[in-house]
């Protein structure tokens, strides 16, 4: 079935001039962005370098071999990466402050990069969940401490490649990528969000809530939103999320794995769509908005508490250190859970103690097509521009 790869051979010889930029095209540097091109491109904006020759570098500093990214990424990112070096179009590409961010508490886990267009325009990237422990500790962070650190790095990124160079706009992430993007466009400066042309968000989760999706800054950027996710969407579907996506065919069958980008059909140069997601998709957002909304505000610092107390102690900086280390990394994990307070422990419990008999009530309410969270936002925000 036909993906980026298939659409990096086939339209590889065609220049920017001739096919714009568009949809596959911010797909495919998403998903090469994993590489760690920070290793090669410098963190300010004082340099640009042709993204051709720091593929190639960074290939070289690998020996020369594709190799998985962890546990979670395939090679596929540094096959494309390599292909896309040695086309035309992609070879076209400057590239430009590659900063990343990693602490394991607070847990930050960030990296953007803007790569110049041809004719002057951006396309600024920001890297989704890597195979960093800290990196999935983050992502529950959006949930539990309402945020991330790495918010603050965006939007700076975003406000100094604006400050540096003229031209449009286009913000692009996957995943926790694509969360940051959107919420990069809607917090940004008003003379800067005037040049997003476009906001890519690829299978992104939501927020802690839904304010962001009903201010006259959303409403702004709707017009040039391209909001994507798996037919059977698992990460997409996670927090208060907004309904303005399209569905995309995926080569896998179940949500976990169609959150890999190189699983995203891609014919004739557009993305494949399905006319809606799936009732996994649609039970996934209901069961996890359920959960959510029924946590308290103890509940909510108690996972937080336990999560950091037990991912600390397992040792481990990545997923694939955690599987190679599991006897010693489980070990140090259940002491670490041990010696936590039974007060917090209480509350840790209380958070997934209701989760079955939501889930049940969440196919219910799908298969009847009973929920209502897509109309409240949008009659949220027919009132706000009313």
């Amino acid at each position: 079935m036909p993906n980026s790869r298939n659409y990096i051979e086939e339209y590889g010889d065609i220049s920017f001039a001739e096919r714009p930029f568009c949809d596959a095209d911010a797909l495919a540097l998403c998903q090469v962005f994993y590489m760690p091109l920070e290793q090669v491109v410098s963190s300010g904006f004082e340099e640009e370098r042709n993204f051709s020759e720091a593929c190639h570098e960074l290939f070289d500093l690998r020996k020369n071999k594709h190799k998985a990214l962890g546990l979670m990424i395939t090679k596929d990112p540094s096959v494309n990466l390599m292909m896309m070096a040695d086309t035309k179009r992609f070879s076209e590409l400057k590239i430009a402050a590659v900063d990343a961010v990693f602490s394991s508490e607070p847990a930050i886990q960030y990296c953007a990069g803007t790569f110049i267009l041809p004719n002057g325009d951006l396309a600024i990237v920001y890297r989704g969940t890597d195979d960093t422990i800290a990196g999935w500790v983050e992502d529950l962070d959006l949930m539990v401490r309402k945020g991330t650190p790495a918010y603050e790095f965006a939007l700076e990124h975003l406000e100094k490649a604006a400050e540096k160079y003229d031209g449009n706009i286009y913000l692009c992430g996957h995943s926790k990528g694509g969360n940051i993007a959107l919420r990069s466009a809607i917090k940004c400066k008003d003379e800067t969000r005037a040049r997003i042309k476009s906001v890519f968000n690829y299978d992104g989760p939501g927020f802690f809530n839904y304010h962001l999706f009903n201010t006259p800054a959303y409403s702004e950027i709707l017009p040039g939103y391209r909001h994507y996710v798996p037919s059977s969407s698992m990460v997409g579907m996670m927090l208060c999320h907004d309904y303005d996506y399209k569905a995309v065919k995926s080569s896998r069958l179940t949500g976990a794995f169609q959150h890999d980008l190189g699983t995203w059909q891609i014919e004739e140069g557009e993305l494949v769509l399905k006319p809606d997601t799936n009732f996994m998709a649609k039970l996934t957002d209901e069961w996890l908005a359920s959960l959510i909304d029924s946590l308290t505000e103890n509940s909510i610092l108690a996972v937080d508490s336990v999560v950091t107390a037990v991912t600390q102690a397992t040792g481990v900086i990545t997923l694939t250190e955690l599987v190679k280390h599991l006897k010693s990394a489980v070990g140090g994990a259940v002491t670490a859970y041990k010696e936590i307070d039974p007060q917090t422990k209480e509350y840790f419990k209380e958070a997934f103690s209701g989760a079955g008999k939501m889930l049940i009530s969440a196919a219910k309410a799908v298969k009847d097509n009973a929920s209502d969270r897509a109309a409240n936002i949008l009659a949220e925000r027919i009132k706000l521009n009313n």
